[in-house]
């Protein structure tokens, strides 16, 4: 059978369209600057599969010294890195940024580049499933302070097949737990590696955070099966005592700084203002045409902060995303690739900011 392996991704917390779906749900705890309250959260994740991935491919860029690949991982990364490297010899590092993951042999492929040319690899933000295996590839591993510690992790898990399930016999044929123990320089545990390559869901996986920046009850990585009852909450997650440093996952705590730094974080901390338009709880000004989507916008108001909620004009589509930094541009992306209209915010954490136009 021929099995397309892809991976879990954040790209959203939790969004729907037309009609209610349920997911799970991502951290509800922000950045002093652009969040506001919410308890402290950790992973929650929503695996989209085949066309969602292909959607929008990974963007690759140079800053200075600095390779910045964010996005799905979509398949023709390799060579488009390869011809970058070979026309920027001063590239040191590889910046990998909010990627969900995708297309599997190509995480390998990427990462055994980046250790084969003596590039470094930094995390900014969240790096999953293929993408961890191009971190992993890096001849030295750090974090950065990009976004938020409780945002900044790497994740790893087995392989998938299109609904999500585990494909074991792919993990064995591609080789995947010898790859992980080689590349972590020998120091990934064994029979750790044997349990994260074995989570049944996609959606499920060990998230490694920097162990300085980020502890909860002491503990900074986290073993989620994907079905835990507390998905916004690392305490729904299995703690394990050994810590992304001691497992080879990076070795340095050292904190690298992205040359792009100032306009991410810049970027983040952009909010729109409240319109006066309805009171947030007004359900009846919500400019929806359906039940549904009033019902969903009831989902909405229960969900924890940072949050955001975008309509499409004619009021037949939305999307929201809830418990994520990047909460606004998940909610907007989400509503127009689905209605191909352009969409509005209606809702920014605790604010109406729709305006009639």
């Amino acid at each position: 059978m021929n099995i397309k392996l892809i991976g879990s991704t954040v790209l959203d917390a939790l969004f729907t369209f037309r009609t209610p779906r349920r997911y799970p749900k991502k951290p509800t705890h922000g950045w002093a600057s652009f969040a506001r309250g919410g308890p402290a959260g950790a992973i929650g994740l929503l695996f989209l599969i085949g066309h969602a991935l292909g959607a929008q491919a990974m963007e690759i860029k140079v800053v200075g010294d600095q390779l910045v690949l964010s996005g799905p991982v979509v398949g023709d990364e390799l060579a488009k890195v390869q011809t970058i490297l070979a026309e920027n010899p001063a590239i040191k590092t590889a910046i990998l940024r909010n990627s969900p993951g995708g297309v599997a042999p190509t995480g390998y492929r990427v990462g055994e580049l980046f250790r084969a040319r003596g590039i470094r690899t930094a995390v900014s933000g969240y790096c999953y499933s293929s993408c961890s295996r191009m971190f992993l590839g890096g001849a030295n591993r750090f974090f950065t302070d990009d976004f938020p510690p409780e945002y900044t992790h790497v994740g790893f898990h087995g392989h998938y097949d299109h609904r999500g399930h585990l494909a074991s016999s792919e993990v064995q044929r591609l080789g995947l737990k010898d790859w992980i123990i080689k590349y972590s320089d020998g120091k990934a545990d064994a029979a750790l590696v044997d349990r994260w390559i074995s989570i049944p869901l996609g959606i499920g996986m060990i998230h490694f955070y920097h162990p300085g920046l980020f502890r909860r009850d002491g503990v900074s990585t986290f073993m989620c099966q994907g079905s835990e009852p507390m998905a916004r909450s690392v305490s729904g997650c299995e703690p394990v005592d050994k810590n992304a440093l001691d497992l080879g996952i990076v070795t340095s705590l050292e904190i690298v700084k992205s040359n792009d730094q100032s306009a991410i974080r810049a970027k983040l901390a952009e909010r729109p203002k409240a319109s006066g338009f309805a009171a947030i709880g007004d359900i009846e000004k919500v400019p929806l045409r359906s039940d549904a989507g009033r019902q969903e916008y009831q989902r909405f108001l229960a969900a924890g902060l940072p949050r955001a909620m975008a309509l499409s004009t004619d009021g037949q589509f939305w999307a929201w995303s809830a418990g994520t930094f990047d909460a606004v541009n998940l909610a907007l992306t989400r509503c127009a690739r689905r209605s191909n209209q352009t969409c509005k915010l209606y809702v920014v954490d605790n604010e109406v900011v729709w305006t009639a136009d």
